[in-house]
């Protein structure tokens, strides 16, 4: 068995994170999906799913405006943002110190870019995405939630090898290849 994670990480522990876990074992499925708010709740579910690799939804290398990864994606047409302001300045420091929380754990992670990676699949909700992927979803999820889904998707195709790559010298962002349409 296999497990993938996907985190929308919110800058404060005070917003929503959205997590969603799916499983491979022959078939895929959503084992977990919902919010979580400090970092301790994001380790402990971690930890007892013990993911292979987790799809994070915030920068993993710092900026002062927009890194040349961020620029490269602006170019094909995704919208990010640039690590160097304030709020995203934030999001950049949770997330580096969660990475290596989750290294230290034996977690590989990598960063996305949930709406950018359901534009490159070419599928036009996460509903029709998680339909393609054969991998029932039930209705209604929030935003966080949909992000971090899409993001889950991302790890199991980084897994596979499937997963596009924008790399430039600081910093590389995984989305998903077409899949729809």
């Amino acid at each position: 068995m296999v497990i993938y994670a996907g985190i929308d990480l919110a800058g404060s522990p005070r917003n929503p994170t959205g997590v969603a876990l799916i499983k491979h074992n022959g078939r895929t499925r959503i084992v977990f999906i919902g919010v979580l708010y400090s970092d301790g709740e994001i380790i402990d579910l971690l930890g007892r799913f013990k993911p292979n690799i987790v799809a994070l939804d915030a920068p993993l290398t710092p900026g002062h405006g927009y890194r040349e990864v961020d620029l490269l994606l602006l170019n094909n047409g995704y919208r990010v943002l640039p690590p160097g302001w304030h709020g995203m300045r934030l999001l950049y420091e949770r997330a580096a110190r969660l990475s290596r929380i989750l290294f230290n754990m034996g977690i590989r992670v990598v960063e996305t870019h949930p709406r950018s990676a359901l534009k490159s699949s070419g599928c036009r909700s996460i509903y029709e995405l998680a339909e393609k992927m054969s991998l029932p979803a039930r209705t209604g999820l929030t935003r966080d939630e949909e992000d971090a889904l899409i993001a889950s998707i991302v790890a199991m195709e980084y897994a596979r090898g499937e997963a596009v790559s924008f790399k430039a010298p600081d910093g590389e962002i995984f989305l998903l290849k077409p899949l729809c349409g």
